[in-house]
């Protein structure tokens, strides 16, 4: 028999540990991260996690990928955890760069999470078939909700792999109503090979019909960028890195020093 927790998250948590710790893929830029152990966080800032932070992860320790790299081992310019014991003879850590969202708008929190205490991970990918979860209230009264199977139709022309991310892909996963009445849609498009730049400009064209700001960034094997700046024909474009912005011609075939 499932329990409690298993049902709200869909499946069982995952055993902090080596084992753990090893099993699958290292999560991705706009992944969410169900934590088994929400107090192993590290803020980037160093110290402990603020109090409003700490009340989040209570209620819903749920926390986003952020476009950083990931640090191996135990980083030294930050604290060590003074709770959620790990194996000393596992694995080096892997510490991937997540953010916490907030009650309040813009509130955020960038921290570093072992990858050893996640629990579930929810891909952008996995997230519009959740929509029908959504109480129709909330599908009514938020348009980056409401229109998402429309938007999924004019991807789908497309044949890109998809999902939705910021606040609409939030709720989504996690159930939280973080998204409101002006929230665009943000989207990522998987674009691991190059795309053509009238594919780009129908589909930018398309999706700016919809009664919603529609912000939708390739993901290429090296970072994103924004569809609306390929799609305009621009010579130079601002590729997202984990290492930073870089300014390219070709987001599939990156040339150039950092920004």
């Amino acid at each position: 028999m499932r329990n409690s927790t298993e049902e709200l998250h869909d499946g069982p948590r995952r055993r902090v540990g080596p084992l753990a710790a090893l099993a699958g893929r290292l999560p991705g830029t706009h992944d969410l991260l169900l934590m088994q152990c929400p107090s192993s966080l590290r803020p980037l800032t160093g110290g402990e996690l603020p109090p409003w932070a700490r009340t989040v992860l209570r209620a819903h320790p749920w926390v986003t990928v952020g476009r950083a790299p990931t640090v191996v081992g135990d980083p030294a310019d930050l604290p060590r955890p003074l709770r959620c014991a790990r194996d000393e003879e596992a694995a080096p850590e892997h510490w991937i760069p997540v953010t916490v969202r907030g009650p309040r708008p813009g509130q955020r929190l960038d921290a570093l999470a072992p990858w050893s205490a996640v629990a579930r991970t929810l891909r952008p990918e996995q997230l519009p078939e959740r929509w029908g979860r959504l109480a129709p209230d909330r599908i009514a009264g938020i348009p980056a909700l409401a229109l998402l199977p429309e938007a999924a139709r004019l991807v789908a022309d497309h044949r890109l792999s998809w999902g939705p991310i910021g606040a609409a892909g939030h709720e989504l996963g996690t159930g939280l109503p973080v998204a409101g009445p002006l929230s665009p849609l943000r989207l990522v498009l998987r674009a691991p090979h190059p795309v053509s730049r009238r594919d780009a400009l129908q589909l930018r064209r398309a999706l700016s019909r919809l009664p919603v700001p529609v912000q939708a960034e390739l993901e290429t094997r090296y970072g994103a960028v924004q569809l609306a700046e390929y799609a305009a024909g621009v010579h130079t474009f601002t590729l997202l890195t984990p290492y930073g912005p870089r300014e390219v011609h070709d987001p599939w075939f990156p040339r150039g020093p950092y920004a």
